[in-house]
């Protein structure tokens, strides 16, 4: 195995155009890293990026994104199923190789069309259906996975590894619990992120505000949320919050309603970026998604950390305290650091 370090920009410089990024709005983060990487593909390079539940027909949408959000916003203890357990991955597998069900003709249009040599995707998910449409249509592209999470995801045990050329990881594969078939290109990736965040942590940030990034689904509890934001605002009388809902409608409404009056709380619903906000933010207050603590890290940001989704972000917070100086958020370890900073 290679044991150099790979950036994103050596990496884009080595594939043939025109590239395909596709990445998934099953968690924003992916969007945002797929992004970095077509920020690095070069002036002049046909570089194009799309989230493949644009390329896909509506009832692989339902399966792969719908459902998953309806469970991460009812039912997160199922998740602890779903990551754990093979058959939900084995039942798609088994069902496209010998049904063929899904319909991919939009997203072998979308590969024809632009005469995409090389095709990057970033998560399991776009790599399932990637490798699926090689292995249907025998296209000549060169497929590339990436690894969007500090662990072993078992998402990617089921793809149609024959039809992959190459996978890029931050985590050596020895690492991971994944049969890489013999003769695959492994490259290990520095952090996969956009180079305003490294920019950003040339420039010191106001410790008195404070990045909340309360989810892009419904994951976070609302009454959690407010009782959090309250106790910083009374701790620390000169804090800002600057809170992120995403796409959770109900969490906005509730903290617009409880905060309506009080200018020392900041609320957003979903931004296409955390860059601009947290560009004034010392601290960030968040679940242990992946891009976000590739995006604060990168900035220099202090990353205090919240429970999230079961297995995978449990991989990714324990990676981010071992490596990125994050902390479990406590309103005593804030302070701690608050004191200090």
């Amino acid at each position: 195995m290679n044991k150099e370090k790979y950036t994103i920009q050596e990496s884009m410089a080595a594939f043939e155009p025109p590239i395909l990024i596709v990445s998934s709005f099953v968690g924003r983060g992916n969007y945002s890293i797929g992004e970095a990487f077509k920020q690095q593909c070069g002036d002049g390079v046909a570089c194009y990026h799309e989230a493949v539940e644009d390329l896909l027909p509506s009832s692989a949408v339902q399966e792969d994104l719908q459902r998953y959000k309806w469970i991460a916003n009812n039912l997160r203890f199922l998740f602890y199923l779903i990551y754990t357990i093979p058959l939900f991955y084995y039942r798609k597998y088994a069902r496209e190789k010998w049904l063929c069900k899904t319909n991919l003709s939009v997203l072998e249009k979308k590969v024809r069309t632009l005469g995409i040599k090389t095709v990057i995707c970033v998560s399991h998910r776009p790599a399932f259906w990637l490798s699926l449409l090689k292995v249907r249509t025998k296209l000549d592209f060169s497929l590339w996975g990436v690894l969007a999470e500090f662990g072993t995801n078992l998402g990617w045990r089921y793809i149609f590894w024959d039809s992959m050329n190459g996978y890029l990881s931050v985590i050596p594969q020895k690492q991971l619990k994944i049969d890489f078939p013999i003769g695959l290109s492994f490259k290990d990736l520095e952090l996969p992120c956009r180079k305003e965040f490294f920019e950003m942590a040339h420039t010191k940030a106001d410790k008195d505000n404070l990045l909340f990034v309360a989810g892009y689904w419904g994951q976070m509890e609302i009454r959690k949320a407010i009782d959090l934001i309250k106790r910083l605002l009374i701790e620390f009388p000169g804090l800002k919050v600057h809170v992120v809902c995403g796409t959770n409608e109900i969490l906005e409404k509730e903290i617009r309603n409880y905060f309506s009056s009080n200018g020392y709380v900041k609320i957003y619903n979903n931004v296409d970026s955390l860059l601009d906000i947290m560009s004034n933010c010392a601290s960030v207050v968040t679940k242990p998604g992946f891009s976000t603590l590739v995006e604060a890290h990168s900035a220099a940001r202090k990353i205090f950390l919240l429970k999230g989704m079961p297995i995978a972000e449990d991989h990714n917070a324990a990676y981010a305290i071992d490596n990125f100086s994050a902390e479990w958020y406590s309103i005593e370890n804030f302070k701690r650091w608050y004191t200090v900073s």
